[in-house]
């Protein structure tokens, strides 16, 4: 019904009755006009959408085991290291090297088939995409996650750089017809899922603002999604860095 941007404008509404605002109505209105990013009439699938292909799954050796949880934290230092494996002519933000490097760590630790495709897809917010209009205090949902892929031996033996790039050509992705043409996807395919097998999804809310919440006890500690899901990681403020749940089957975990 939301995502992140709009879940993080609810709760801040609520806190701001809680710390007994003598407003009667929450700062930022809210605003729930769904129909103005429906599907158009008639709907027509505009662009490539690599992160609702459906695929087989071919590598279920772990598809069997159970799934387990542990977060990974990136500080300065971390970061740095992860840098030093690029040339030092690269250019990446902070959010392009880490997912790189997660991608191919996780990539290996799978042991796919090297001809198998893989996908990473990175979460885009729609507000204020040139040509979408998306007002001001919209709660619904305004995101999607176009990908890149690749062959997942290339992903795992080519240098950290290659991984870079692939993942800088995903987020630009996201046009005002981009976003219309996902809409129109799913009213013509049904709302799919999104790809499972060989995909990595990233979720970047730690410039949301869940670590500046306060009903009136102060900011918290740490606040963000409670795990991550077989396919779907979140990277989440925590101090001085990130932090970054992984759900991998446990004999994959172990190889990560």
């Amino acid at each position: 019904m939301s995502d992140g941007a709009g879940f993080v404008q609810f709760v801040n509404a609520i806190a701001e009755f809680a710390k007994g605002k003598e407003a009667t109505a929450p700062s930022v209105p809210p605003v729930w006009q769904r129909e103005l990013i429906s599907a158009r009439h008639p709907p027509r699938i505009t662009c490539l959408h690599h992160e609702y292909k459906q695929v087989i799954d071919s590598n279920n050796d772990d598809a069997n085991t159970t799934p387990i949880q542990k977060s990974f934290f990136f500080g300065p230092k971390e970061i740095r290291a992860i840098r030093n494996h690029l040339p030092p002519h690269a250019s990446a933000s902070t959010f392009e090297v880490l997912t790189a490097c997660l991608w191919r760590c996780r990539t290996r630790a799978l042991a796919l088939d090297p001809n198998n495709t893989v996908r990473v897809s990175c979460l885009v917010n729609g507000r204020g995409l040139p040509g979408l209009i998306v007002p001001h205090g919209y709660y619904g949902n305004a995101i999607a996650y176009p990908a890149a892929v690749s062959k997942a031996g290339k992903v795992c033996s080519f240098p950290l750089e290659y991984a870079v790039e692939l993942v800088k050509t995903a987020k630009p992705q996201m046009t005002a017809e981009y976003f219309r043409s996902v809409a129109d996807l799913m009213v013509i395919k049904g709302r799919p899922l999104y790809t499972v097998a060989g995909n990595f999804i990233v979720v970047d809310v730690w410039r949301l603002g869940f670590e500046t919440m306060d009903f009136g006890w102060g900011k918290p500690v740490y606040g963000g999604i409670a795990g991550a899901f077989p396919v779907i990681s979140f990277y989440m403020n925590f101090k001085d860095g990130i932090v970054v749940p992984i759900c991998l089957p446990e004999p994959v975990m172990e190889r990560s």
